[in-house]
């Protein structure tokens, strides 16, 4: 049986990190207004390991009061509501494309754009970051990676911030008519890139998906989705990562510094910087049987939410988790990118996006000053800063370096 214990929107958004730890308190995976949560480590870990458990996002619309329309369609049809064979055979085919190679590959192209948009706005000295760095270098980073043409790039970055409202269990609902709009406009893109593709092929992810489909008898517009997705995906989670990025390192000038003098240590500033403040907050789980898990009675059809926000700041799991750390929590595998067959495919660019732009940022800029104006979306779903004004100085402009 699971404790009950009072956690609500309220309680979230009012102070997130208290809420979870006094859910921690009561036990592994505990019953709240909010629904089932998962909430200590290694639960977290094991109900995303756990093949009597599969995603569901749907379920979790319906609770919203989104029950049809093309946003709950397309989610329907995702990875997010895949198991077994068609999430398999949808991993193998989109797997082609994101190999440690193909994100080797991409390196120069990432820190050459960074450089650029940094150019753009170092000596101004403040920005807000939000539109001058992360609402544009992911889209960059994932069209470059799966063959959207240059010019058609700067679409994405208006669809994804619209349809990632979609994610977000308390905007969702007042928006869903923009948030339809926004993908229709997505899918009707992707579809004619496919088709394209389809009949003068390149080496590109979007050619493999299109000859793929053929091949594999894939449903045609489960491709079309596919392709929505990865842009999508790609481009808003990471965007709100680097704006957490640039959020946490912000009140940790020391780390910022030494990366500017040992780029190298970007790698264990970005995985700490996704433990302690990860852009995905939570994942959902939907049991397929009657289980018993971490002591607790878990009904058939029952969904559950995996807190990862939670799971990271568990004190049985990290040493000192509130504090930011990069060295003391260099042995614990922080849990943003999930666990298991659903670990997140793009895992290896989003990180590689991360260092590249976080290595940029800090050779050319002083650590950040937040300047009043930031602001973030709710913790629930999705999360990260939609507005973030920064102040700087420049550190060598880059003709001199």
């Amino acid at each position: 049986m699971t404790a009950i214990i009072p956690l609500s929107v309220d309680d979230l958004l009012a102070d997130p990190d208290r809420a979870l730890g006094r859910a921690r308190e009561a036990g592994p995976i505990v019953t709240t207004d909010l629904g089932t949560l998962v909430v200590r480590y290694e639960a977290v870990r094991g109900v995303l390991q756990d093949p009597r458990l599969r995603p569901s996002f749907s379920k979790f619309l319906e609770r919203m009061g989104i029950t049809s329309g093309p946003f709950y369609e397309w989610m329907s049809l995702s990875p997010l509501d895949m198991e077994g064979e068609p999430h398999r055979a949808w991993r193998q085919l989109v797997l082609r494309t994101f190999t440690p190679r193909s994100v080797e590959r991409l390196l120069p192209f990432l820190r050459a754009e960074a450089h650029r948009l940094i150019d753009e706005f170092a000596g101004a000295g403040t920005v807000e970051f939000v539109d001058a760095f992360a609402r544009t270098l992911p889209s960059l980073g994932l069209c470059e990676l799966i063959g959207v043409p240059a010019e058609d790039r700067s679409r994405f970055g208006v669809w994804a911030d619209t349809i990632g409202l979609g994610f977000n269990l308390i905007m969702a609902p007042a928006r869903i008519g923009e948030i339809d709009d926004a993908l229709v406009q997505l899918l009707d893109y992707s579809k004619a890139l496919v088709e394209k593709r389809r009949t003068a092929p390149l080496d590109d992810l979007v050619s493999r998906l299109a000859l793929g489909a053929e091949e594999d008898g894939i449903d045609p517009d489960q491709i079309h989705g596919t392709v929505a997705g990865l842009v999508f995906a790609g481009h808003e989670t990471t965007k709100n990562q680097l704006g957490w990025l640039v959020t946490v390192l912000s009140a940790a000038p020391e780390e910022w510094d030494r990366v500017a003098r040992e780029p190298a240590r970007a790698k264990d500033v970005v995985e700490e910087v996704l433990r302690f403040r990860s852009t995905v907050t939570s994942v959902g789980r939907l049991a397929l049987e009657d289980l018993e898990l971490f002591g607790a009675k878990i009904p058939k059809g029952s969904t559950l939410i995996a807190s990862l926000w939670s799971a990271n700041r568990d004190e049985g799991a990290f040493h000192e988790p509130a504090r930011f750390d990069p060295d003391g929590h260099r042995g614990g595998a922080q849990l943003a990118f999930g666990q298991g067959a659903h670990h997140c495919i793009g895992a290896a660019l989003a990180r590689a996006e991360l260092r590249e732009s976080l290595v940029a940022l800090a050779t050319r800029l002083t650590c950040p000053k937040l300047e009043p104006g930031a602001m973030f979306l709710p913790p629930i779903g999705i999360n990260g800063p939609t507005t973030l004004p920064i102040r700087f100085e420049e550190r060598t402009p880059r003709s001199t370096r």
